[in-house]
């Protein structure tokens, strides 16, 4: 299992993107594909433009590939903008 309390965001990078390394460093694409959203609105949530909000199916396909690699959601930042320090 991935230890998801262990996620080195370093700054401006997003955490979902970080998330998206983690399920093999897939593409843009193929995570709007496998969760049912467009390949935009995942560029928009890496870059801070907009919040990443899911539906509920969304959010339970998300929460399946994260399992698939052993990521425990538990942890994960409230916030999945890119990280930027004060």
């Amino acid at each position: 299992m991935i230890d998801s309390n262990n996620f080195n965001v370093q700054e401006g990078k997003s955490p979902l993107k970080t998330l998206r390394e983690l399920l093999g460093d897939i593409s843009q694409e193929e995570l709007a594909r496998r969760i049912g959203v467009s390949v935009v609105t995942v560029s928009r949530w890496e870059r801070g433009v907009t919040p990443a909000t899911f539906t509920i199916p969304q959010m339970k396909a998300f929460i399946r590939e994260l399992k698939s690699v052993g990521i425990d959601i538990e942890n994960f930042p409230d916030d999945l903008s890119p990280f930027r320090f004060p």
